[in-house]
This record gives C-alpha cells, sequence and structure tokens, in this order.
C-alpha cells in the first residue's frame, strides 16, 4: 500500500465526514455516521481538556514563580553558610527548619538595620519559632520560643533572646538558637505582622478559639469559637495584659489557624481563586536572599498541607523569673523538645507533654 501524503490523510478525513460523494459509492448507515460524529466531538473535547490544563498547570507554575519572586530577600546572613552549623541525623538531613521572627514594620528593600535585620530591632512583636518540616515531607510542626526567654547569646553571655537581633541582626540570632537547640537553620524568614490583615482579609477571615471573654483595643473576643477578619486581627494579638509567653502563643495560634485554613480550603490548589491569597503572603513574609524561587514555591505548598492532622504546633516550655520581664528555659522538657526536632518527632513530643501544645487553635 502506497504511503499517505498529509493532504491525503485530510482530504479522507473531510470526505468521512461528509458521507458518500455520489450514488455510486456504498453508504455509510446513519447510525455508523453518528459513531463517528460521536468520536470526532470526543476528540476534540479532549484534547480542547488537555490543553486548558495545561495552559492552567503552567499558568499557575508561572504565576506562582512570580509570585514567589516578588518576595523580599534578605542579605548579608552569614551564618546560614557558615561551616560551624549543626550536622543533622542521617535520617533527617533532608528535613528543613526555617526560623520564623516578626516584626512590626517592613525592612528595608536592601535589608536594614543590623545584618539585614529590621531597621528597628526593638520593634520586633514577640515571635520567634523554629517551623520543621519532615525529612518525608509529610508532617512537622511549629515550635515558638518567648521572645524573653534568657539564654546564652555568644560572645554576649546571658540574655534575653530578642537583644540577639539588637547585637548583631539574625546572623547572631541564628548562631544563638543553633547553640542553644543543636537544630541546623537552613533558612531565615521575618514576617511583618503590622500587615498580616491583608493575608486575614484575603482568606475572608480565619476561626480561632478564646479561652475566656477578653476586650482589647475596642474589640470584644468571647469565649468559644472566633472568626477573625481584617479589622480585629491585630487587636487579637495585642491583647493587654498578657506576657511574653502569651502573645507569642496568640501569635502561634493566628498562624496555626491561618495554615488550618489553608489546608482545610485546600487553598493554594487554584491560582485564579486564590491569586489574592498568594499574593498576601508574598507582601508580609520575608527570606533569606539564599532561598530559591523554587524552593520557596515548595515550601508554600508543604505549609498548606501542614494542617492541624499533620502539623504540631509547640510552646516551648518555660519558667517565669522575677514576674513577666523574663522566663528561662524549663529543664529537661526544652532539651527533649529539640531532640524531637532533630529526628522528626515533635508529634510524638507532643503526646508525651500535650501541656506543651499551643493553646487556643480551633479542633
Amino acid at each position: 500500500m502506497s504511503e499517505m501524503s498529509p493532504d491525503d490523510f485530510f482530504r479522507r478525513q473531510a470526505q468521512d465526514a461528509r458521507g458518500p460523494e455520489s450514488p455510486g459509492q456504498n453508504h455509510t448507515s446513519p447510525t455508523r455516521r453518528r459513531r463517528r460524529r460521536l468520536r470526532r466531538v470526543a476528540l476534540a473535547a479532549g484534547v480542547s481538556l488537555v490543553l486548558v490544563t495545561g495552559i492552567a498547570a503552567g499558568g499557575s507554575f508561572f504565576t506562582a514563580r512570580h509570585l514567589a519572586s516578588s518576595v523580599q530577600r534578605l542579605n548579608g546572613i552569614a551564618a546560614l553558610t557558615a561551616v560551624h552549623q549543626p550536622v543533622m541525623p542521617a535520617a533527617t538531613r533532608k528535613s528543613m527548619t526555617v526560623l520564623v521572627t516578626s516584626s512590626g514594620e517592613r525592612p528595608a528593600p536592601n535589608g536594614g538595620g543590623v545584618d539585614g535585620a529590621s531597621p528597628r530591632p526593638e520593634a520586633l512583636s514577640g515571635l520567634i519559632a523554629l517551623v520543621h518540616l519532615d525529612a518525608d515531607n509529610r508532617g512537622g510542626g511549629v515550635a515558638s520560643i518567648p521572645a524573653n526567654t534568657v539564654v546564652h547569646i555568644p560572645g554576649h553571655g546571658s540574655m534575653k533572646l530578642w537583644a540577639t537581633l539588637a547585637l548583631g541582626g539574625p546572623s547572631l540570632l541564628i548562631r544563638t538558637v543553633e547553640s542553644l537547640t543543636n537544630v541546623r537553620i537552613d533558612h531565615y524568614s521575618v514576617l511583618d505582622f503590622s500587615r498580616v490583615q491583608t493575608v486575614v482579609r484575603a482568606m475572608n477571615g480565619v476561626n480561632v478559639r478564646v479561652p475566656f471573654t477578653v476586650r482589647s483595643e475596642g474589640f470584644t473576643f468571647h469565649a468559644g469559637i472566633n472568626k477573625l477578619n481584617a479589622a480585629d486581627v491585630l487587636a487579637y494579638v495585642r491583647q493587654p495584659g498578657v506576657s511574653e509567653v502569651g502573645r507569642t502563643e496568640l501569635q502561634s495560634n493566628l498562624i496555626r489557624s491561618i495554615l488550618d485554613t489553608i489546608a482545610n480550603k485546600h487553598l493554594f490548589s487554584h491560582i485564579r481563586t486564590d491569586f489574592r491569597v498568594l499574593h498576601a503572603m508574598a507582601q508580609v513574609f520575608s527570606v533569606d536572599s539564599n532561598f530559591s524561587d523554587a524552593q520557596l514555591v515548595s515550601l508554600g505548598l508543604k505549609l498548606g498541607n501542614l494542617s492541624a492532622r499533620s502539623g504540631t504546633f509547640i510552646t516551648t516550655p518555660t519558667t517565669i523569673r522575677g514576674g513577666t520581664a523574663s522566663v528561662s528555659l524549663r529543664q529537661p522538657l526544652a532539651r527533649e523538645l529539640w531532640a524531637a526536632i532533630r529526628s522528626d518527632s515533635l508529634a510524638a513530643y507532643a503526646r508525651r507533654f500535650p501541656f506543651t501544645v499551643t493553646p487556643g487553635a480551633p479542633a
């Protein structure tokens, strides 16, 4: 049989579509013609679906990468590349730990303050947390350390943890936390709490559980489940009369509620409907310059799955020192917490010591 040219092929397809051209040819039955038309319609629909899916997937990828590239980078954090960083156990070397702090104002465009810190480190709102993702990417958790915890700061002696940013910026904070926990810090991020309203607004609010009725900045939060919105979210985390530990728990609870909402509503999975949330998140966080766009996109997807069912939120056990001005770590509970992070076993730690789990999050 001679090889059919492309022109002959398409001519034959047109002939089949029209049916017989002359009375002398064999007529195709109406049923067979209907089947052919249905096959062609199905084929066209299938091809269209593949094209639309491909375009949507490509659009999602490029949109996510574009948003990731718009996240502000913090330069000059030498501690992240230092050779003295702790070595994680072989089984958990593929895990990731991000040291997250919060500030009341946005860092300067090219880094600011000392070593890329916020222009006014004293404006730190109190959140210092280790966000840990297990090596298998199926779990992890957030371990918050109260900012007024008295610890040993390399080269400076014992003082409150938050003081490291004023003394030596993020590098000194990273060195201090690594020395304290023996956990390798892979990345550093700053959450601008003064702009967290944009995230809550984009998500149409988030739910938190309040243990007892309280008033803050003109808003009343009733005992039980409360839906926070852009207007009252800052009042929630700035409740008067709470200790630094309590403020850390409020901020951790808010972060937990945001992550739960992302996971439960499957946000980040539909780029068109979730663009507002992605854009808001990109405006609120700053990350170290070693964080590539691809890593940031990957981290966002993983955090989106770190819900209450797969993630653990813990406040480091502390003991009040001299009123509420400062606290000290409760040993050996704190040492066991650091060991749990190193071994990807935060969930097991929470089961053993349930009183360390950050309270107030919705079930």
